[in-house]
């Protein structure tokens, strides 16, 4: 009886090692197209290659793809309702519409709702 419990003893401590490297994340690069969307949504300026580098421990930056990144999270984010949003929520104008076309028509979409936003304080 002994030796029994003490075989299925083994056997329970034999099934409970880990592997270490099971788990192990495997580098795939950075998504540079991505990495360029979330920076226009963020509101960010685009951003040069060395601070892109050293923000993504990744030397190797594909510029292309950043920058059709970033156009694509202009598209989204630069938008009249989305930056009068912003201004309401008492946010500021987002870097990222800096350059696009229509950029007077946002900044005011944007103050229309920054004055409309720090109105409704006051009156709370």
């Amino acid at each position: 009886m002994k030796q029994l419990i003490s075989t299925l003893f083994l056997f329970l401590l034999s099934g409970c090692q880990i592997d270490p490297y099971t788990h192990a994340p495997t580098w795939t690069g950075t998504d540079w197209y991505d990495a360029g969307i979330q920076d226009a949504i963020s509101g960010y300026a685009v951003k040069d290659n060395e601070t892109l580098a050293d923000n993504f421990n990744d030397p190797d930056v594909d510029r292309t793809k950043y920058l059709k990144g970033f156009a694509e999270g202009q598209r989204k984010i630069c938008q009249q309702d989305f930056v009068y949003a912003r201004g309401l929520a008492g946010k500021t104008f987002p870097q990222s519409c800096d350059t696009v076309e229509n950029v007077d028509q946002l900044h005011n979409a944007w103050q229309k709702g920054a004055n409309e936003g720090s109105a409704s304080i006051r009156l709370n």
